[in-house]
C-alpha cells in the first residue's frame, strides 16, 4: 500500500467533527456498544481471528505508519470500507483508552444462551463471576488450545463480553468458540434439567485432577475466582469435585493458571475422541 501524507488525502479522518469519528467514539463506551450493537476490534491479528470466525467487519482504519496487509485486506467482509485517520486525531479520538493505530468496528456476534449448549459435544469452561480481562482471555486461549468447546461466564452482562481489554487479552481467539452467558441461578437450573455433569475445583475434595482424564461423559468444568472461588450454590451442586494437588506454603493458584493445569490433564481423553 502506498502512504498517504495527511495533506494529499482529502478522505482523511482528521477532526473530531468528522462524521465517522463520533461512532468510534461511542463504541469506546458500553453504553455506546449497547446502542449501536457494534464492537471495535483493535490490532490486524485480532481482526484476522474474527474475521476467520464469521464476524461482519462494517470498516477499517489505520493511523500514522501503519499499513493495511494484502492479506486482510482480501479477508475483509465484502463492501467493508478503510479510512485513515489522522496521528493527533487518533489521540483525540481514543483520549484515556488505549490508542489503536489499526482496527475495525464490527457487528456485535450473536450473544449465545443455555441452549448452545446442547450442540456443544465437547467440554465447555464455566467461568463465574469472573471480572479480569486477562484472565477470561488467557483461559479463552488455553481452552481453545485444549480442545475445549466453548465458554460459559455466568453473571457477566453480554455488552461486557465484546469489550476491548477481554478481545485483545484473547488474542482475538474469543470469536473462534462459543461464549455463552447466563446467570448463575438460570445455569444450575438447566444442568439439573439435563442431567449435566458439573466438576468444581475443591482443595478438600478427595480426587485429584489427574483423575478427571478418563472420564467419558462431557465436563461442565466451573472456576471462580481466585479470591472467593466458585459460589456456595455452584459448589452444592457440582456433581464432582477435584483438587489441585499443591504446596501448603501456597494459598491458591491464580483461576487461569488453574484452568490450565486442569484442562491439560483432561486433554488426555479428548484427543482421543
Amino acid at each position: 500500500m502506498t502512504e498517504h501524507p495527511e495533506s494529499a488525502n482529502p478522505n482523511l479522518i482528521d477532526s473530531l467533527l468528522h462524521p465517522l469519528a463520533q461512532p468510534i467514539r461511542q463504541l469506546l463506551t458500553r453504553g455506546g456498544r449497547a446502542e449501536l450493537n457494534k464492537i471495535i476490534i483493535d490490532d490486524e491479528e485480532n481482526i484476522l481471528q474474527a474475521l476467520a470466525a464469521g464476524v461482519e467487519v462494517d470498516s477499517l482504519y489505520f493511523s500514522g505508519d501503519e499499513q493495511i496487509s494484502d492479506a486482510l485486506r482480501k479477508n475483509l467482509t465484502a463492501g467493508a470500507t478503510i479510512h485513515e485517520i489522522a496521528k493527533r486525531t487518533t489521540k483525540k479520538l481514543f483520549e484515556n483508552d488505549k490508542l489503536s493505530r489499526v482496527f475495525a468496528i464490527a457487528e456485535t456476534p450473536k450473544p449465545l444462551g443455555l441452549e448452545a449448549l446442547k450442540q456443544i459435544r465437547k467440554d465447555v469452561v464455566v467461568l463465574e463471576d469472573l471480572s479480569i480481562s486477562g484472565n477470561i482471555g488467557n483461559i479463552t486461549r488455553t481452552s481453545l488450545a485444549l480442545g475445549v468447546g466453548g465458554i460459559l461466564l455466568l453473571n457477566m452482562d453480554p455488552v461486557d463480553l465484546y469489550d476491548r481489554r477481554l478481545i485483545r487479552a484473547s488474542r482475538g481467539y474469543l470469536f473462534s468458540l462459543p461464549m455463552i452467558t447466563a446467570t448463575t441461578a438460570d445455569f444450575l437450573a438447566y444442568c439439573q434439567k439435563n442431567n449435566e455433569t458439573l466438576l468444581a475445583m475443591d482443595m478438600s475434595a478427595e480426587k485429584t485432577v489427574a483423575e478427571i482424564s478418563s472420564m467419558p461423559q462431557r465436563l461442565l468444568i466451573a472456576f471462580g475466582s481466585e479470591k472467593d472461588g466458585c459460589s456456595l450454590e455452584l459448589e452444592q451442586a457440582a456433581t464432582l469435585k477435584v483438587k489441585i494437588p499443591i504446596s501448603p506454603k501456597v494459598e491458591s493458584l491464580n483461576v487461569s493458571a488453574s484452568a490450565g493445569i486442569t484442562l491439560f490433564n483432561r486433554v488426555g481423553f479428548n484427543q482421543n475422541t
